[in-house]
């Protein structure tokens, strides 16, 4: 029996290293099976999408709180504690629930039949379901780990299939076209159920257009079916107005910046409005709009200290957008980059994009597994003003120090090395910053 979150942690990571994505839902199928099917005992919104999951879902998250509704969000990875991942409106499940779910599971996981070869984020979703069913949400927002079609979260039936974005990633995973990796997340489309995407790429929108269609599911797509408009920036927050059909809304307000998040939000607003419509929901535009002007994203062109920018893109798509972003709020000034990557993402393409927008570039490494050895990055950049630092606190330490009013901080590259990253500049940076 396990008696601390460190403890089953260490157990379930232990037996992340043992196995490998099998392709096929049995083994979840079965554990949940075994458990009564927790996860047909609460109604639940999928999220797939290579970028913009985390913001898709947390501005809806916060839309259905405004409603008064009870919320359960299931999202990965975590910053700081694994309870991030599993949370009741903005609470993380407790370390004495969390135990007590693991004890719950770990009989089936001796049982070779049922638990054999289970993984972490497996485990991890069979404990969000049990959670959010005897929690009673009244709704669930889950959001894929890799893929959708044979992800663990999607043994779903949800009211509503969103896909935020496609673009190449985990190629050795659900391939390496982007018809392809459409394939993979385009499986959390279920028959009849709503889809609202976001989705751009041509090849991409053919494929979830295809398969909508084959499962006669209604589908709702950005600048096609709905519209957003009139985006303008202030200081901290930007306005735009949203329309679906004949239904309009004018002077919302988000905190998170960057175009690629109004996209997002108008994910967030028509999954609201489509409760409404299919499912007798009544959320109100207040409750939209509350929600939106309250709605953030840790570690998502998060500014934690003035002037420093901690953001976890780790692949071209979401440096793209990111680096627009930056050139918009900060047209002027110099940026100093502190980059590290895992080294299965496209670190020369991230690379080549830092370097023509970077002042400076410092490359480090963080210590946890799949991360990319820092000599092995610094290779990989061609800026003339680049420096290797191998130890991150002081990669960090040394680029603040080049903070004034002239110029901004950027630290980028993978959402574990933000986990890091964050909480050391909210709690022990020394140095001060402009």
């Amino acid at each position: 029996m396990f008696t601390s979150v460190d403890k089953v942690i260490e157990y379930i990571y232990s037996m992340d290293q043992k196995t490998e994505r099998n392709g096929r839902l049995s083994r979840i199928t079965a554990i949940l099976a075994s458990l009564g099917n927790p996860h047909k005992g609460f109604r639940s919104i999928h999220i797939a999408g290579s970028n913009g999951k985390g913001s898709t879902l947390n501005a809806l998250k916060e839309i259905l709180i405004a409603e008064g509704l009870e919320v359960g969000s299931f999202t990965s990875p975590h910053l700081e504690k694994v309870n991030e991942r599993i949370m009741m409106n903005d609470v993380m499940i407790s370390d004495n629930q969390f135990i007590k779910y693991m004890n719950d599971i770990y009989p089936l996981l001796q049982k070779e039949q049922v638990g054999d070869g289970s993984n972490f984020f497996e485990i991890l979703t069979v404990i969000a379901f049990m959670y959010y069913n005897d929690m009673n949400v009244d709704i669930a927002l889950i959001e894929t780990g890799i893929g959708g079609k044979f992800d663990s979260t999607n043994v779903l039936t949800p009211l509503l299939s969103i896909l935020t974005s496609i673009s190449l990633e985990h190629t050795q995973i659900l391939g390496d076209t982007i018809d392809a990796i459409a394939v993979e997340k385009s499986g959390i489309i279920k028959p009849f159920v709503p889809v609202i995407s976001a989705v751009k790429d041509k090849l991409a929108v053919d494929v979830i257009e295809s398969k909508a269609t084959s499962e006669e599911a209604p589908i709702y797509q950005l600048y096609k079916d709905f519209l957003i408009e009139n985006v303008s920036q202030e200081s901290n927050s930007q306005n735009f107005s949203y329309q679906l059909k004949d239904y309009k809304l004018t002077n919302l307000n988000l905190k998170m910046m960057g175009h690629h998040q109004v996209e997002n939000a108008s994910l967030a607003i028509t999954a609201a409005l489509l409760l409404n419509m299919y499912y007798g929901y009544k959320i109100s535009e207040a409750s939209i709009s509350q929600g939106l002007s309250t709605s953030s994203w840790a570690a998502r062109f998060e500014e934690v200290l003035p002037n420093v920018i901690i953001d976890g893109a780790h692949n071209p798509a979401g440096m793209e957008v990111l680096l627009q972003t930056m050139q918009q709020r900060y047209p002027t000034k110099n940026i100093h980059v502190v980059f590290t990557a895992l080294q299965d993402k496209d670190i020369t393409s991230v690379l080549r994009m830092l370097d023509e927008i970077a002042t400076t570039i410092t490359v480090t490494e963080i210590y946890i597994k799949n991360s990319a050895a820092g000599k092995d990055v610094f290779e990989k950049t061609s800026h003339p003003q680049k420096e290797l630092i191998l130890n991150w606190q002081d990669a960090l330490e040394q680029t603040l120090t080049k903070a004034d009013e002239s110029s901004v901080i950027l630290v980028t590259g993978s959402l574990y090395f933000m986990s890091l990253v964050r909480p050391y500049l909210k709690q022990n940076a020394q140095t001060k910053v402009v």
